[in-house]
């Protein structure tokens, strides 16, 4: 037999998704077959084909490019394995999609069986057809370096960060370029600057501000400039388990985190994926990887103090925390001619209001995202001229947004709300069944009419964006989201769809129940709703309910919660030190404030306390008011009494 004069890449380890992304890519790259359709599954039983094109001597046909993958890296691809598709190629032939039929296998194929499997396809109509076996796949991976930076898995690193930090490149600049026109309006401003100085320095930035003030538009600047000035690949990371996964030492990288502990409310559950987190980015920062994390500044007050900040020293420092709201008078006004001279407002708008605008860049609640507004026909189209109501616009812009978003046509309206339900993104074009089907009964408009005012939308109050799932619907700002929910909140009708339409994830990250406060959460379930709201959120797994018990529940919902699901009490039974960071505290100290905490779990609780004082000098129940509030003056007195004994007999 003769030797390989190549590495024999393992492909029978990629799995099935992973080998049909390589067949992408080598469709384009080395067959020249851009791929310009995937085949659904259902359409003729054709799981793993795709279209592709052909040009030859002027002449473009059609290719059908079919995908088959094996897990046994010793199994001989035969014609007996194929011998379902002929029918199906048939079919192909006669729609005009298989003048070119190739198979892209990682089985090995011998000499006879390509030959016969070539002249099967042909006999059934198809012009010409190609196999390409293992060997030739790896032949090109060794020749082509474009084609080893894009695949998953190669060399033996055992991960698939090649290919999946490509396509996330490729959806950040796809991000950027839909950001187009509000970096086009971007004023330079003192956050700006120091924005550039502290990620050029320290690779690390952390820009904070009420929602609206331009957070984001100053991190697209930034990643731009990444990209421009230090070469950097930019990703656009969704969460820390995102950013774990796609670090890579061997590029330079950009990584940009908006909102990264919640976009509207501090979403706690995250919290020790974070503190996971924290020494990976730290390390990466030595090896020059840049960070741009940005925040609402109320949420970042309320991570800051779950967050083990000790992992990652720089977030306490002024030097990269960036508050971005500081604008000078003479910063406000260039962003506010910026957005409404590029805006779409009519003349006769922009003439009517132009004495107005400097008593506005002069109002200390300012925000760029009000200016935004205010230049958009869509958004600001209908206000009264005098200044007064301009006045008002920027006084109250929740509530302008709010009374737009109530005045919206039904199946505008329907639009958002599938967003909603789906907690702020949904695929594009959106699925059929599911939230889609809950919000056109309710509405009464056609899924078509949702799908057409998702479009008329785009650019005001939604955005279509990309991922490496492909293509999905969001909101145009976060502000959005809380005008949204205000909307709800003031809806009960809505709010009996959106307990039963919503993803559960969605319902522990929107809601609270009764009298319980938390800042960004404007949907408030009533007893009415309680046992419907069980009912949805029931099933789902421990820690994330135990977190919307200790924050967002009150003490009825905890107890009915606590009826159905026991496991909830699994984790109190021991806590880490410091016992005041432990989160099974927080839940301890709810139910315990609650009146439902078991009399042994709070008594567990107290000589947990005691040990950890006496053992490890953990002032938790000295220093915290939640695990001070769970002791009686008895078990405090007793705990100090036998501080005091151990530290004497240590010193006697």
């Amino acid at each position: 037999m003769t030797a390989i004069p190549y590495p024999s890449y393992e492909l029978h380890t990629l799995g099935w998704k992973a080998f049909q992304d390589l067949c992408v890519t080598v469709a384009a790259e080395s067959l020249g077959r851009p791929v310009q359709m995937f085949l659904p599954s259902k359409d003729g039983g054709r799981d793993g084909a795709f279209v592709g094109t052909w040009q030859s001597g002027g002449e473009t046909g059609s290719s059908t490019i079919q995908c088959k993958f094996t897990s046994l890296p010793h199994e001989h691809l035969s014609f007996a394995m194929l011998q379902d598709e002929i029918n199906k190629v048939k079919n192909l032939v006669t729609q005009g999609l298989a003048r070119d039929y190739i198979i892209l296998t990682n089985h090995p194929v011998s000499g006879v069986a390509e030959a016969e499997i070539k002249a099967q396809f042909e006999k059934a109509g198809v012009e010409r057809c190609s196999v390409f076996g293992k060997d030739w796949i790896v032949g090109e991976i060794v020749k082509s370096s474009r084609l080893r930076m894009l695949v998953p898995r190669l060399y033996g690193l055992g991960d698939l960060s090649q290919i999946l930090d490509a396509r996330a490149y490729e959806q950040a600049g796809m991000i950027l370029s839909a950001m187009g026109d509000d970096l086009k309006k971007l004023v330079v401003t003192d956050a700006h600057k120091r924005s550039v100085e502290a990620i050029s320095r320290h690779n690390l930035v952390l820009l904070l501000g009420a929602p609206a003030a331009g957070k984001s538009t100053i991190g697209a600047s930034l990643a731009v400039g990444a990209a421009d000035i230090w070469n950097s690949l930019t990703l656009r990371a969704t969460s820390p388990e995102y950013i774990e996964e796609h670090l890579n030492p061997h590029e330079h990288q950009f990584i940009w985190v908006d909102d990264a502990w919640g976009s509207t409310q501090y979403q706690r559950d995250r919290t020790e994926s974070w503190n996971r987190v924290l020494p990976l980015i730290q390390a990466a920062m030595k090896r020059g990887t840049r960070f741009l994390l940005t925040s609402r500044d109320y949420i970042w007050e309320a991570a800051k103090r779950d967050l083990k900040v000790h992992s990652l020293p720089l977030l306490t420092h002024s030097q990269v925390v960036i508050n971005v709201q500081g604008y000078r008078e003479a910063e406000k006004a260039q962003i506010l001619y910026n957005h409404i001279r590029m805006g779409d407002q009519p003349a006769a708008f922009r003439a009517a209001i132009k004495e107005y605008l400097p008593a506005m860049a002069s109002r200390v609640d300012f925000l760029p995202e009000t200016a935004r507004r205010l230049g958009s026909q869509f958004l600001a189209g209908n206000l009264k001229t005098d200044k007064a109501t301009i006045e008002k616009f920027f006084a109250s812009p929740e509530g302008f947004l709010v009374d737009t978003i109530s005045g919206l046509a039904r199946d505008c309206l329907a639009a958002l709300a599938v967003i909603y339900l789906s907690g702020g993104v949904v695929a594009s074009p959106v699925p059929d069944e599911g939230v889609l089907q809950e919000v056109t009964a309710v509405y009464g408009v056609s899924a078509i009419q949702v799908r057409d005012a998702l479009s008329s939308l785009n650019g005001s109050l939604v955005l279509l964006a990309h991922n490496e799932q492909g293509r999905y619907w969001t909101y145009k700002h976060p502000t959005v989201g809380d005008a949204f929910s205000t909307y709800v909140s003031r809806n009960p009708e809505f709010l009996d769809f959106f307990l039963r339409g919503a993803k559960p994830e969605t319902l522990m990250r929107e809601v609270v129940c009764g009298g319980v406060e938390l800042r960004g959460a404007s949907v408030r379930i009533l007893p009415s709703h309680y046992s419907y709201l069980l009912e949805r959120l029931k099933g789902v797994s421990v820690y994330p309910l135990r977190n919307f018990v200790s924050y967002r529940a009150d003490a009825a919902f905890a107890a009915l919660l606590l009826h159905e699901r026991q496991d909830l009490l699994d984790g109190l039974q021991s806590f880490v030190t410091p016992i005041a960071q432990d989160p099974d505290t927080s839940l301890l100290v709810r139910l315990h404030e609650y009146g439902i905490l078991p009399p042994d779990l709070r008594q567990g609780f107290v000589e947990a306390v005691k040990k950890a004082a006496i053992e490890e000098a953990d002032t938790s129940f000295l220093d915290d008011d939640g695990v001070a509030s769970v002791l009686s003056n008895q078990d405090e007195e007793e705990i100090l009494e036998e501080v005091r004994r151990v530290l004497l007999t240590c010193h006697g």
